[in-house]
């Protein structure tokens, strides 16, 4: 079982305060029989600074995997919020699953971005392989358009419990268009309750999805202790 997208690390971001937190989230993901988890922090490119949000991560990681000995797969990522001309700045692979193409790619919540496609094309260009974050929040024609130009999506477990237009993420599951499902996790609170209520209401597709972030992440590195 594979969460592609969880704020699991201490102080990276708002998903969790500290080492304590962090820990008991992976103790509830393995409660949930999780057995990856992408740990994906915000990065925000109209404020962070680039190399300050590296070592930062790579701070909070390290103090992470030092303290973890338990049975989880933890990759690292980042959850990039996508903005117009994002393909030019220098070293944005470094933002991708380490070990891989792949990048975890929110869109505003204010509307579409002109000139935000384009910039979607030329990462693909380039050899990057955008996921869009989230796709559940988003207006379904946007989310179908970027479809259409052979982006791929995750959709939170969250929706797949409550939300009324399931079915929609449904039928992108069964098309092909939505290849993860995550827990977004943040805090302890709410837990992997939703994303194993979610799992169970995805019957067969959530064996497919995993299946299919398999494949994404086949050559991702795995974070190890440092010595």
């Amino acid at each position: 079982m594979i969460d592609f997208h969880a704020h699991i690390l201490p102080g990276a971001d708002h998903g969790s305060d500290g080492l304590e937190t962090s820990l008991r989230q992976l103790e509830l993901a393995e409660e949930a029989g999780v057995d990856t988890i992408v740990a994906t922090p915000h990065f925000y490119p109209q404020t962070d600074s680039f190399t300050g949000f590296l070592r930062k991560r790579e701070r909070c990681s390290t103090e992470l995997i030092n303290h973890y000995h338990g049975p989880i797969r933890i990759l690292l990522g980042a959850e990039v919020h996508m903005c117009v001309g994002l393909d030019h700045l220098k070293g944005v692979e470094e933002l991708c699953v380490s070990g891989t193409s792949v990048m975890l790619s929110e869109l505003s919540l204010r509307g579409y971005q002109s000139g935000i496609s384009e910039t979607f094309d030329r990462m693909q260009d380039d050899g990057l392989t955008p996921v869009l974050a989230h796709v559940d929040r988003y207006d379904p024609k946007l989310i179908e358009n970027l479809f259409a130009m052979g982006l791929k999506g995750q959709v939170n477990s969250e929706p797949l419990v409550h939300h009324w237009g399931r079915r929609r993420y449904l039928n992108w599951i069964d098309q092909g268009f939505v290849v993860a499902l995550g827990s977004d996790i943040h805090g302890t609170r709410i837990g992997y309750a939703q994303y194993t209520g979610a799992r169970a209401f995805l019957g067969s597709r959530a064996d497919r999805l995993d299946r299919r972030t398999g494949e994404l992440l086949k050559t991702a590195v795995r974070l190890q202790p440092t010595e």
